[in-house]
């Protein structure tokens, strides 16, 4: 999705940019979006709301929380392959304002990344990603098909150990699909990066320990990797070392050579145990050749 290398500079404020916008539900609304996804662009915003993607009210709004400070903004120019968005984050006046209106967590306040620890490291492409994804698949909702969406900060599940509060799921986001009063809910994995393979093992198993037998209803893991190689190196390492994982918990797989569109989510874009089939020629390899649907209904 980006080029390796990015120059991330934050958009520069002017006396002239000082304006103190109102504090109602759209502002709320909007910064607690920011606040799940850590970083959106004003078309991924209007995914999510079901609104058109060309909204003067919506870009008008954006820009008066920047200039109230409660958003930063940046531009990005070359390097990348989504023209020229402009990315908004949460400022330390949103955060208060978020803080002020609702009953977050004091540790996911706390811990919030800093606007300068999402341009300075890795994270922006990672985060920039997530969002893209999330949002084009939100773009599916209809009036029979319901999506809802909850981002990084409130997908984190955490456990009490030891009088510590542990994180024990952390998926990139969650997505419920909602039919005929039938909620399935998709928490969601992206790989961008050659992590190995034990790594992303022990990890499922973090999933599967945390339902429990029988919690795991209507419950799916979707891993989405960069590329097909990843995802084939994952379903060869899968099925030859820990199989009985695949007991305990639906999981799915697609690579963004598949996702092109906001249908192809709902296409036969993904491979499950049953579809995956070790085969031999020369060594043996994982075909990923049938593909299914994430759901039958859908």
């Amino acid at each position: 999705m980006f080029a390796p290398k990015l120059t991330l500079t934050l958009t520069p404020r002017t006396e002239a940019d000082t304006y103190a916008p109102d504090i109602n539900e759209a502002t709320i609304t909007i910064l607690s979006l920011i606040f799940e996804f850590k970083l959106a662009s004003a078309v991924h915003i209007a995914h999510f709301l079901g609104e058109p993607e060309v909204s003067r009210y919506l870009y008008t709004k954006l820009r008066r929380l920047w200039q109230g400070g409660l958003l930063e903004s940046l531009d990005l120019h070359a390097g990348t392959r989504l023209g020229m968005p402009r990315y908004y984050m949460l400022g330390k006046e949103g955060l208060k304002v978020l803080a002020q209106h609702f009953h977050w967590d004091k540790i996911q306040i706390k811990t919030y990344p800093s606007v300068a620890s999402l341009i300075s490291s890795g994270l922006f492409p990672h985060e920039a990603g997530i969002v893209e994804l999330a949002s084009l698949e939100a773009q599916n909702a209809s009036p029979t098909l319901k999506i809802t969406f909850t981002g990084e900060i409130n997908s984190l599940a955490r456990e009490v150990r030891s009088d510590k509060r542990i994180e024990v799921l952390t998926p990139d986001y969650t997505v419920g699909y909602t039919i005929n009063n039938t909620k399935e809910t998709v928490y969601t994995e992206f790989e961008r990066t050659n992590k190995a393979n034990a790594l992303m093992l022990r990890k499922i198993e973090r999933y599967v320990n945390h339902f429990g037998s029988g919690e795991e209803k209507n419950k799916t893991l979707r891993v989405i990797f960069e590329n097909e190689r990843m995802e084939r190196s994952f379903w060869f390492t899968m099925l030859l070392d820990k199989p009985q994982l695949l007991q305990g918990l639906r999981i799915v797989t697609t690579n963004l050579s598949l996702i092109g569109s906001p249908e192809q989510f709902l296409k036969p874009i993904y491979s499950t145990e049953r579809s995956v089939d070790l085969k031999r020629d020369g060594r043996v390899f994982a075909d990923l050749t049938e593909r299914v649907k994430l759901f039958e209904f859908l």
